[in-house]
């Protein structure tokens, strides 16, 4: 799980719930990774195909995060499979994710020009 506060706030609200709701429907409850590889196999993770993480605003945040077309269901096994595909756990990754999310909290922070006290 992602340490990204802004990540938490997204996966904790009520649309969050309902986004899984759907995918779990269109997947009929079934892993899609392991069904495209011809396997049965129950779905227990929600997956973001573009990890929500990578987003370079908070608006790009919640967009990947409630977008049920990135979104798929895993199994435990291929959920730890495709993230170490991606490498997104590996210290590469973890770097990046922190390098990402201080940009964000640069933006969101950085004074506004001509409406500050002076």
């Amino acid at each position: 799980m992602s340490r990204d506060r802004r990540y938490q706030r997204l996966l904790n609200d009520r649309r969050w719930t309902e986004v899984k709701r759907i995918v779990w429907r269109r997947a009929n409850g079934l892993c899609e990774r392991c069904k495209r590889e011809g396997f049965i196999t129950s779905g227990v993770d929600c997956h973001h195909k573009v990890p929500v993480e990578s987003a370079t605003s908070t608006q790009e945040m919640e967009r990947l995060a409630y977008d049920v077309n990135n979104i798929e269901l895993l199994c435990v096994a291929c959920h730890i499979k495709t993230h170490q595909e991606i490498a997104s756990h590996k210290k590469e990754g973890v770097k990046a994710n922190a390098e990402r999310r201080l940009a964000r909290w640069i933006r969101a922070n950085r004074p506004r020009e001509g409406g500050g006290q002076g």
